[in-house]
């Protein structure tokens, strides 16, 4: 059946299509498939440089990153109120999430990512209940994502900054720039940048915990009731203990890079036993 289907259509490009027409028709169907990637690249271009406005934009004032690690439920963050805050992934089903009102909300890549692990379905609901608790905070995204928030008309009402990862080749030499991060490991690498292209004078890291070694879905909230994505531990058997080693090694050679950038990155966890070194510790409650 399928050689007949195959002759029929060889026929059909013989003699229902005037001599040398397939051939014009299948080049011009690949030229206006190529046009289409370049507008869309050139349409990303043009996002992708508007992060330019965002450059020091905060210069001489101080912010806050908060992640999800655990020991932020030791720490009052009412306190955070009125504060410079850039929250992270699903930060924002902390309770105190709309008093402290997060200025900005970063994401690392979705599909890209973590595709593989969770349907779009999951990641549409995720979002929707993003895109409703977060308020009015300002958004940051991949550039890789677009498409997946445009067709389900997610954020329509909202800021959205969007961002391009590219190769890291470890050196710390990299410069500043939203439209070509180095790669990461973990949605805090990418923060950090943010708060620095912003220009913050102090960056003050809450949540940071990196306690990989208590599990691999240790946050402040129960993964497995308030994360519409719903992680499941049995999608996560790669993450070893070998595998967290060599990654949180890359992340905190990216972490001592990013310190070098201004010496502005402060450790300001409630853990007092943490083994993030790279940054100076502070005492949260001795910053109001």
């Amino acid at each position: 059946m399928e050689t007949l289907k195959n002759k029929l259509k060889e026929l059909a490009k013989t003699w229902a299509i005037p001599p040398g027409m397939w051939s014009i028709l299948t080049q011009t169907s690949s030229k206006l498939a190529s046009g289409n990637a370049n507008r869309r690249s050139s349409a990303n271009r043009l996002l992708l440089d508007q992060n330019k406005n965002l450059l020091d934009k905060h210069k001489g004032e101080r912010c806050f990153i908060l992640g999800a690690g655990s020991s932020i439920t030791k720490q009052d963050l009412k306190k955070l109120a009125g504060e410079n805050v850039i929250s992270v992934s699903n930060t924002f089903v902390h309770p105190d999430y709309p008093v402290i009102k997060p200025k900005y909300h970063v994401l690392p890549h979705i599909m890209r990512g973590h595709g593989n692990l969770y349907s779009e379905e999951k990641f549409v609901r995720w979002l929707n209940e993003m895109e409703q608790k977060t308020l009015d905070a300002e958004m940051f995204f991949h550039i890789g994502d677009k498409e997946l928030i445009d067709n389900n008309k997610i954020f329509r009402n909202r800021v959205i900054h969007w961002n391009e990862y590219v190769e890291w080749n470890k050196n710390c030499d990299f410069p500043l720039d939203l439209s070509r991060v180095p790669a990461i490991w973990s949605v805090s690498e990418f923060a950090i940048t943010v708060a620095l292209y912003l220009g913050f004078d102090k960056i003050y890291l809450l949540g940071f915990d990196h306690d990989w070694f208590n599990g691999p879905l240790v946050y402040f909230y129960n993964h497995a009731t308030q994360h519409a994505l719903a992680p499941n531990a049995d999608k996560l058997d790669f993450a070893d203990s070998e595998f967290q080693m060599r990654r949180h090694a890359d992340i905190f050679k990216k972490y001592k890079c990013l310190y070098l950038k201004k010496h502005n990155i402060y450790n300001a966890n409630a853990d007092q036993y943490s083994y993030v070194d790279v940054f100076p510790k502070v005492d949260f409650d001795s910053l109001f």
